[in-house]
């Protein structure tokens, strides 16, 4: 759902062509001048108590950021531990947390937004206000909730409705083995473990390679392979690991995918995850046992396959992504990427046979795009493959490929400028810009035979909220979506105000913009359709628009970034934001069409989506869809005499005066 979401396997296909340039950075390793020994007794592998620390540098979006300390316990000397205090600083600049010792292991630990207990005898953490406690969205909007935003120019976050209001969040770090260590003055966590409860869906992350604690600010510089390359490709090449390292690498993941994954409902093993958490799901499947021991292998290339044995295990349709070495390679390496990727695999085929074929056979069905290719064919057999609006009779589409990467940078200059001159232009390097959807909008509008316009996402994998909030808006008048939060168990109905007239100023002038569109829009989907291509039909549908096509493809929920300990990175579908319906019904089995089409031949198995693109039949389904209008000013008819309702269904005895939204003919009508 995030603006860089498409799903991994079109990663794949688009990046494995071509190198990424890279301008190396050189990185100072950290020598033993940069050590300071705490304690006079001899260093001792058993002594939890004993450690010593290390000043180092911070990479800060690609910037220096200065340094941090890191403290090194002896009994895991490999795994790097920093204080609440300093990692709050160290995300946040400016902030810090206070910390309050209320006896022997026992704490408060006090921020800017909320606070928390940590009881490092127990090892629990404890907050009320967990999701208040982790905020770093004020580095994107100043005092916005712990919720999604991308930051496009033309949305903000407006406000959140929470249910239930306040929920209690309790992390047990002892089922996992993860120690919390404090002192007089301080609480000390694993710098990945803090990383990781603070990690949120802007892709705010941060972590320790060996070398150098990187941070990233905003979606642009989430790539740690950006930020430190020639660190990221010594990780993958090298052969070992420590035995600390890879211990305390497997406690991480667990706790990280007990309490961070989606649960979208794809994978087999999300049931046995509730229940007993990954650890124990694992001891119940077949080869499980061999999964653990190559998660927790010395041999880095064991352990890199056993990330992609995760990766199959949580399957979700593209949003999880747990390849950790495949990312340096796209990201760093040749054309070859992914050929050596592949023989990296090649490799686990003699020792581990079955996983071998489960990992590959996994990775061919994403590679795999059947829908794709006859959804292409259809649109090539229509001469429409390379356009983003065609008009045919009383009915435009709207082509719209992806939600994203949007051209924030030409929407930036245009308000920075005052919002003078005209929006920013279609630009065929960004066709998942809202630009876009405007000039569709336009030409439709101003076109006195066009009553329909047809939001085709049949091929759209995903991307930003952002232009989903502003599509909405722009349609229908709509600017929240719906949400379930899986850590909290909280619903959540999220809202944000669109600048609709894209003046530079929100205000209640973009609330009327919607009603000046003469227009009846429907959605059009396949199985193509993922990720924010599947929200927008939830919505649209939700508002009354009619859905077209074939069940949209799912994936439900939004996209966490995490660092492993040792400075790799990884994906999974956030249990942040799983997305529903509006009556809170988890969207991932995808959004079905109210007017389904048929997309295969006579024979019912050759794919064949041409009724797709045959404007005359689509336009004629059409005709008595549920669309909205505007009383006295709609392309609907407003009979006469004709019986009114209310959206809940109550018959009304006369045409109603009162400002709202009523159903009459079978469709949805604004009363101004």
């Amino acid at each position: 759902m995030t603006r860089l979401l498409v799903m991994f396997a079109a990663v794949v296909l688009s990046l494995s062509a071509a190198a990424i340039p890279v301008k190396p950075r050189q990185w100072r390793t950290p020598t033993l001048a940069d050590s300071t020994t705490v304690r006079a007794e001899a260093r001792s592998s058993e002594d939890p108590t004993k450690y010593f620390t290390r000043q180092v540098p911070v990479n800060r979006g690609g910037e220096d950021g200065g340094n941090v300390t890191l403290r090194f316990y002896d009994d895991m000397p490999s795994v790097a531990y920093i204080s609440a205090a300093d990692f709050q600083e160290l995300v946040l600049p400016g902030t810090t947390i206070t910390v309050i010792k209320n006896g022997e292991g026992d704490y408060t630990l006090k921020n800017p937004f909320a606070e928390a207990t940590v009881n490092t005898t127990d090892e629990q953490f404890t907050s009320a206000n967990y999701m208040s406690f982790t905020n770093l969205m004020g580095l994107i909007q100043p005092g916005m909730d712990n919720a999604y935003l991308d930051g496009a120019p033309y949305v903000r976050y407006k406000s959140q409705e929470l249910t239930p209001a306040q929920v209690t969040v309790t992390f047990d770090f002892k089922k996992y083995g993860i120690d919390l260590r404090g002192d007089d003055n301080a609480v000390y966590f694993p710098l990945a473990t803090i990383a990781d409860m603070y990690s949120d869906l802007y892709y705010h992350i941060a972590g320790y390679n060996g070398e150098t604690v990187v941070v990233a600010t905003d979606n642009d510089n989430s790539n740690i392979c950006m930020m430190t390359p020639q660190r990221s490709e010594e990780l993958i090449s090298q052969t070992t690991r420590s035995a600390d390292m890879a211990e305390f690498c497997y406690k991480e993941l667990c706790f990280t995918v007990d309490h961070f994954y989606g649960m979208p409902g794809r994978s087999p093993l999300e049931a046995a995850i509730k229940k007993d958490g990954l650890d124990k799901a694992l001891d119940g499947i077949e080869d499980g046992a061999t999964i653990k021991k190559l998660l927790k292998s010395t041999k880095m290339q064991e352990y890199i396959f056993g990330m992609n044995c995760m990766n199959a295990l949580l399957n979700d349709g593209g949003h999880t992504a747990m390849y950790v070495d495949l990312k340096v390679n796209l990201t760093l390496g040749s054309s070859t990427a992914v050929s050596d990727w592949l023989s990296g695999i090649t490799a686990m085929k003699d020792p581990y046979p079955s996983l071998y074929t489960m990992v590959t056979q996994y990775v061919s069905s994403l590679l795999s795009y059947p829908k794709r290719n006859a959804v292409t064919k259809a649109r090539q057999d229509k001469g429409i493959a390379s356009v983003t609006y065609y008009k045919e009779g009383d009915t435009a589409y709207l082509l719209f490929p992806h939600f994203g990467p949007a051209n924030y940078a030409a929407w930036k200059d245009y308000y920075d400028g005052g919002c003078q001159g005209g929006t920013p232009a279609v630009d065929e390097d960004f066709l998942g810009d809202i630009s876009v959807v405007l000039d569709a909008m336009k030409q439709a509008n101003d076109d006195p035979e066009v009553k329909n316009l047809v939001v085709d996402i049949a091929l759209n994998s995903g991307g930003s909220l952002d232009v989903v909030m502003a599509m909405t808006a722009l349609m229908g008048g709509q600017g929240h979506f719906y949400s379930e939060n899986v850590l909290t168990g909280q619903k959540q109905k999220i809202y944000y105000d669109v600048d609709c007239n894209f003046d530079g100023v929100f205000d209640d002038k973009d609330k009327e913009v919607w009603k000046g569109y003469q227009l009846k829009y429907a959605v059009m989907t396949t199985d193509n359709s993922f990720s924010c291509g599947n929200l927008l039909p939830s919505l649209m549908k939700d508002m009354g628009f009619p859905v077209v096509g074939e069940t949209s493809g799912g994936g439900a929920c939004a996209v966490q970034q995490f660092i492993t300990p040792e400075g790799l990175q990884f994906q999974l579908s956030s249990a942040r934001s799983r997305l529903t319906d509006m009556n809170w019904v988890n969207i991932d089995p995808g959004v079905a069409p109210t007017i389904p089409i048929a997309y295969t031949k006579d024979d019912g198995t050759t794919l064949d989506y041409s009724k797709f693109y045959d404007v005359p039949y689509v336009s004629s389904l059409l005709q008595n869809a549920t669309g909205i209008g505007i009383a006295g000013r709609s392309r609907f008819s407003v009979e006469r005499g004709a019986a009114w309702y209310t959206l809940d269904g109550r018959r009304l005895s006369t045409q109603p005066t009162q400002k709202g939204i009523y159903i009459t003919n079978g469709h949805k009508v604004v009363i101004k």
